[in-house]
């Protein structure tokens, strides 16, 4: 007789929990996934990461982190808290609510335009509830976003560089609303001017998320999809950014751009937050 089958039991991430928050600012529920390493904190607090699209970005950070953190000594990447902003869906994306939250105003695309009252949620409620619950190190907060997630830290950056020490922009939607993040860009390099920070900046994109990929080329619609990505530009867009904003170095603004190869706009998700917790978590350089 064939053995009885043992009883299911979810999977859990050890040294994750999970809030739920209302946000005054947005009007919109949000879940909140938190890693913590364990251990005593160094004397500073940890340093902390937030990941934008959590639903779809938490699991895969804290994996990363935790193999790469037991071995600090090789990687020279520490323990750190990990906060993944999502919604409450168990889809990977809630399409709706990213796109109002992570794209800026001024455009006139329908259900969009809330990153500023994004950014006052995670200011104002999310990093105090943060810093009340964890010992964290206020003066290394980093933050990666995807897509119109790259898009937001892009804004986030040229609007409210003090907001966090790094900045990690993958595959940025920099076409949105007739490039509109751009007009703040001329302003970062006026503040930094007028008093200069250590910030550090990475830009990471994708080889195919500007041709197609192998699949697309099988597609019934890739004269289609061939157009619309000229017309985006991911890449050169990331490249050409990533050149504009490396003369800010002596502002204090380090960038470094990426690109991943063999990679699509999907594809690129994993190999990108793996990248990220690197650049983000490394030690400043002297």
């Amino acid at each position: 007789a064939a053995a009885p089958a043992a009883a299911a039991e979810p999977v859990t991430i050890p040294g994750a929990e999970r809030l739920a928050m209302a946000s005054r600012a947005t009007g919109r529920d949000y879940r909140i996934d938190v890693w913590r390493p364990a251990g005593p904190p160094p004397p500073g607090g940890h340093p902390v990461v937030y990941l934008l699209d959590g639903n779809a970005t938490f699991a895969t950070a804290v994996d990363a982190l935790r193999v790469r953190a037991r071995r600090g000594d090789v990687t020279g990447i520490p323990p750190a808290i990990l906060v993944g902003i999502g919604y409450p869906t168990d889809e990977p994306f809630a399409v709706a609510a990213r796109s109002r939250d992570l794209t800026p105003a001024g455009t006139e695309v329908a259900g969009t335009g809330g990153a500023d009252a994004f950014l006052r949620f995670i200011e104002e409620e999310l990093k105090p509830a943060i810093a009340a619950a964890h010992p964290v190190d206020p003066r290394r907060q980093a933050i990666i976003g995807h897509s119109y997630g790259g898009l937001f830290v892009l804004h986030v950056l040229f609007t409210r560089p003090d907001a966090f020490q790094a900045y990690v922009a993958g595959s940025p939607s920099i076409w949105f609303g007739g490039r509109r993040v751009l007009a703040a860009e001329p302003g970062l390099a006026a503040s930094l001017a007028e008093r200069r920070r250590d910030l550090r900046l990475l830009v990471g994109v994708g080889e195919h998320e500007q041709g197609l990929s192998p699949a697309e080329r099988r597609s019934p619609q890739a004269a289609e999809r061939a157009a619309r990505k000229a017309r985006n530009r991911m890449v050169e867009e990331a490249r050409e950014l990533a050149g504009r904003l490396a003369p800010l170095a002596e502002h204090g603004l380090r960038t470094e751009f990426v690109l991943f190869p063999d990679e699509d706009h999907a594809s690129v998700i994993p190999v990108l937050i793996g990248r990220a917790l690197g650049f983000a978590l490394a030690p400043s350089e002297p």
